[in-house]
């Protein structure tokens, strides 16, 4: 995970405490939303994995019930539905960590990037088979 934060803060220009937030957050979502043996493979790829979603998770449970932003996201989210409500559910829960809305497609792309060389095709596939918005924020981008 030192890597894909390193990665964060010199290309997005966001401090260390930030992209450790962001970083968390995205691959707790992703934890939420695949499978336990994906979940697995994933975690034994990607060293300091686990430790850096239970960070991002004691982080929020100080948080005052996730801020107007991600209220409004989870409203919309509901209204839209599928994986474009996701997606802005996705980048609101990103944005409260510190991300800037205008560096979330290069966040996705970076962490795309960094899961498929660390974990492979097979599981990038499987990830993106049980967790499409990730794939529709990677769509929107381009």
């Amino acid at each position: 995970m030192d890597e894909l934060l390193q990665q964060l803060t010199d290309r997005l220009g966001i401090d260390p405490s930030t992209a450790q937030g962001v970083a968390g957050k995205a691959m707790a979502m992703i934890k939420e939303n695949v499978d336990e043996a994906t979940f697995k493979r994933l975690a034994s790829s990607i060293p300091g994995l686990e430790s850096i979603i239970m960070a991002s998770e004691t982080h929020d449970s100080g948080e005052a019930g996730g801020g107007l932003l991600g209220k409004l996201a989870g409203m919309a989210s509901g209204m839209l539905g599928g994986s474009a409500g996701n997606a802005l559910e996705m980048g609101a829960a990103l944005s409260e960590k510190g991300l800037p809305t205008d560096k979330l497609g290069e966040f996705v792309t970076m962490l795309i990037e960094f899961i498929k060389s660390k974990a492979g095709d097979d599981v990038l596939e499987q990830v993106f088979a049980k967790f499409p918005m990730l794939k529709s924020l990677l769509d929107s981008q381009g």
